[in-house]
């Protein structure tokens, strides 16, 4: 019995090392896809200044592989979450999903033509978690700091959260929804952000 559960353990710390060598480093996985996002932006520029809502086909399937919005959104609920049935998180993780690809399309258009760089890092990222800094180079100001906290699950690093000039999206949307479910309920702020993405220019 000693020597099977000895062979399993082996056999899972061989597999999870395999994962581990397959997985691209968190910092190319930013450098990757904030280039191929840009080079999409600038290719069909005039077309999203015509429509810029077609904007939102190139995040999802750009950007939004890379994120891990059952975490997020864990997060960002807290302890609703545990309270939460399963339709009410996936309701809930659905509409934070459309809600985070509107917001983040609406800021990639305007930075098209900037350059943003993967900041040196150093050393390799120490465990399942790591923090990729970057910079988006403004022509006519200071450059914004955009941090992005990563976890490695399955055989892949995947964002959690985003930190802009300090402010952290998990952090901010949780203290938001905090006082929503608190004063109206999950159901109402599932609603209520059901709504808002109905809209073509969400707040």
């Amino acid at each position: 019995m000693k020597k099977a559960i000895a062979c399993g353990l082996l056999l899972l710390m061989l597999v999870s090392g395999a994962l581990w060598a397959a997985a691209k480093p968190p910092q190319q996985v930013v450098q990757d896809t904030s280039e191929r996002m840009l080079s999409a932006l600038r290719q069909n520029y005039a077309a999203l200044k015509q429509d810029s809502s077609q904007i939102y086909g190139l995040v999802d399937q750009i950007v939004l592989p890379n994120f891990d919005f059952e975490l997020m959104s864990r997060w960002v609920l807290g302890r609703a979450w545990q309270q939460a049935s399963p339709d009410q998180r996936r309701r809930f993780t659905d509409e934070f999903r459309t809600l985070l690809v509107r917001t983040y399309a609406k800021a990639l258009l305007e930075y098209a033509n900037e350059e943003v760089r993967v900041l040196p890092q150093p050393g390799a990222a120490d465990g399942s978690e790591t923090t990729v800094k970057t910079e988006v180079r403004l022509k006519a100001s200071q450059p914004i700091q955009i941090n992005y906290s990563m976890h490695l699950g399955n055989d892949a690093w995947k964002v959690y959260d985003v930190t802009v000039d300090g402010v952290s999206l998990v952090t901010n949307y949780r203290g938001t929804f905090a006082t929503q479910i608190r004063d109206s309920g999950l159901d109402a702020v599932i609603a209520d952000l059901q709504q808002r993405n109905n809209t073509r220019n969400p707040r």
